[in-house]
C-alpha cells in the first residue's frame, strides 16, 4: 500500500455529497465503465484472492446490460459493492451521490453521567472532515485533555459510544496524549503487508509520516493512569480503529457492547467519469499484530446504563 490509508467512514458521505458539482467530459460506454470499476476491485480489494472474478464481472455487466448511460448504472455499482461482502467500500459519483451497500448500526443512547473529580473523561465524536479542520479537531481534544489533567488523576475514560466513524487520523492525533507514543496498530493488506499507525509528538502517524499534526501537543502529567474505553454497537469504522489502537495498551480495558464490525482501511480510485471509489484494501491489526475482523468484543460486556459506572469502578479498584 503506497498511499496513505483512508479510514472508511460514514460521516464523510454527507460531506462529500454536498460538494459542488464539477463537469467532466470523458465519453465511456457503460461496459467500459463497469469493467474499470471491477478492475480496480480485482486488483486492490482486501478479498481479491477469494472472489471468483469471472462470475463477479459477468454478474455486474449483466445487471448493467440495459443501462444506456453511466448514470443509469447505479444498480450495477450497488451489486458490485454487495458482492465484495465488506460493507465498507462505497462510491461517490461525479454529482456527489453516495452509492453504498451497508446497513446502519445503532444502539441505546447512553445516559447522562457525573464525572468524578479524580477521573478524566473524553468523548470522541463522529468527525468526517479533512485538512485544516482535522487539525483543529485534534487541537480541541488536546485542550479538553489538558484542562482535566493533574498529577494525581486515577485514570481516563475514553468514550467511543455513538461514534459512527470519520477521520481516524484526526481522532488519533486528538486522543494521542492518552493513547501514548509509538505504534498503536497496523493496516494489513491481502498480501499480508503491514503499515503501522500510531502517535508521535502530537501527530497521527502512518508508518514514519505525520498525517494530522497538533501544533502544541499536551503531555500527560502521569503516564501510569488507567484507561477505560467505552464502546457500543454504534461504534463504527474509524471509531473501531481507535478502539483497536487502545487494544493491548497496558492498564487499559474496554466496557460496553460489541461494535458494528466495520473497521478497515480504504484507498481511493478515480473512475473515467469523475466518480471516486473508496475501496477496502486492508484490515486493521492491534499493536501486537493481531488482526481484528468483524465486531470488537469488549473486555467487560455491560448495558448502556452501567458501562460508565463499571469503568469508574475498575479505575478505582
Amino acid at each position: 500500500m503506497k498511499r496513505t490509508i483512508v479510514i472508511v467512514l460514514v460521516a464523510l458521505l454527507s460531506q462529500i455529497s454536498c460538494s459542488t458539482q464539477q463537469p467532466f467530459f470523458r465519453q465511456a460506454t457503460v461496459e467500459e465503465y463497469l469493467n474499470q470499476l471491477v478492475d480496480f476491485m480485482q486488483e486492490n480489494h482486501i478479498n481479491r484472492k477469494s472472489i471468483d472474478w469471472v462470475s463477479f464481472r459477468a454478474a455486474v455487466q449483466q445487471k448493467g446490460a440495459s443501462a444506456e448511460t453511466i448514470a443509469d448504472a447505479n444498480e450495477s455499482i450497488k451489486l458490485a459493492l454487495e458482492l465484495l461482502n465488506d460493507q465498507t467500500s462505497f462510491l461517490i459519483t461525479q454529482t456527489g451521490e453516495a452509492i453504498t451497500f451497508s446497513t446502519t448500526c445503532t444502539d441505546t443512547k447512553p445516559p447522562a453521567v457525573t464525572i468524578p473529580a479524580d477521573i478524566g473523561y473524553v468523548k470522541i465524536p463522529t468527525f468526517g472532515s479533512l485538512g485544516v479542520s482535522a487539525a483543529i479537531f485534534a487541537e480541541k481534544m488536546h485542550g479538553e485533555i489538558s484542562s482535566q489533567d493533574k498529577a494525581d488523576l486515577k485514570g481516563w475514560i475514553v468514550d467511543l459510544r455513538e461514534n459512527t466513524g470519520g477521520n481516524m487520523w484526526a481522532m488519533i492525533a486528538g486522543i494521542g496524549p492518552i493513547l501514548g507514543e509509538g505504534n498503536a496498530g497496523f493496516f494489513v493488506d491481502s498480501d499480508g503487508v503491514k503499515n503501522s499507525f500510531g502517535y508521535k509528538n502530537g501527530a497521527a502517524m502512518y508508518d514514519d509520516g505525520a498525517v494530522v499534526q497538533v501544533s502544541f501537543p499536551h503531555t500527560l502529567l502521569s503516564t501510569n493512569a488507567k484507561v477505560a474505553v467505552l464502546m457500543d454497537h454504534s461504534t463504527t469504522n474509524a471509531a473501531e480503529g481507535i478502539a483497536i489502537a487502545f487494544t493491548g495498551k497496558a492498564d487499559t480495558r474496554t466496557f460496553g457492547a460489541s461494535t458494528c464490525g466495520r473497521a478497515s482501511g480504504n484507498n481511493t480510485f478515480s473512475l473515467s467519469d469523475g466518480s471516486v471509489l473508496y475501496l477496502t484494501v486492508a484490515f486493521i491489526a492491534d499493536r501486537n499484530e493481531v488482526e481484528k475482523r468483524g465486531t470488537l468484543i469488549p473486555d467487560e460486556a455491560v448495558s448502556a446504563d452501567m458501562a460508565f459506572q463499571k469503568a469508574v469502578d475498575w479505575i478505582n479498584n
